[in-house]
């Protein structure tokens, strides 16, 4: 349960804004949703949990451990919630139920028919991570070539993107997926790109 009244003691954990399901779901004891991105926290926090990538930004602003949790793949999530119960945090009968209901929705994804004969260029591991998932071919042979031949045989690629790089890329074939959905749960949000992507190449 969210405890906001507990700033001494030592086992409290910050959770940022989008991983704020977590602690419900895992039933993380004491825990308190904070900015770590931006704000200079106060409290005696055991440990920071926060999203991959961001563990520089964050120690330069809180002095605390910090846990990055890994989203991109449904794997991803199940390893990283193996990693916290290892930290002794969460409840390991509710740790149990969510890594049974991430793996049920893995399955249910990968049991959808869709084109897995498209060749698909992308220019980020994170992407590159799900479509290996998705058991897609990923074409990147020429993505620093500037020869004009090899150019033209990229734009035959579909090229993938998320929505935090630069939607003006020059690529006649491309999709952006939206990698962020702050509306959506951790584990939503991972269904939600991977149908992206599916959605995109059963068109």
């Amino acid at each position: 349960m969210c405890n906001n009244n507990s700033s001494d003691n030592p086992k409290l954990i910050g959770i940022s804004p989008l991983y704020k399901d977590i602690g419900e779901i895992i039933k993380i004891e004491n825990y308190k949703i904070v900015n770590p991105y931006k704000t200079k926290l106060k409290e005696n926090f055991q440990l920071l949990i926060i999203s991959k990538g961001y563990r520089e930004k964050v120690e330069k602003i809180n002095n605390y451990p910090i846990f990055e949790i890994k989203s991109a793949t449904f794997d991803d999530l199940i390893n990283s919630i193996i990693m916290l119960e290892k930290m002794n945090i969460g409840n390991k009968n509710k740790i149990k139920e969510y890594i049974n209901k991430i793996i049920m929705e893995k399955n249910k994804i990968k049991s959808i028919n869709y084109n897995k004969s498209i060749k698909i260029n992308t220019n980020t591991e994170f992407i590159k991570k799900i479509l290996i998932d998705l058991d897609l071919t990923i074409d990147n042979t020429n993505n620093n070539d500037n020869n004009n031949d090899n150019n033209n045989d990229n734009e035959k690629l579909l090229l993938i993107i998320p929505d935090y790089l630069n939607k003006n890329i020059n690529y006649s074939n491309k999709i952006i997926i939206n990698t962020h959905n702050y509306n959506l749960n951790t584990l939503n949000r991972i269904k939600d790109r991977y149908l992206q992507i599916i959605k995109c190449l059963n068109k």
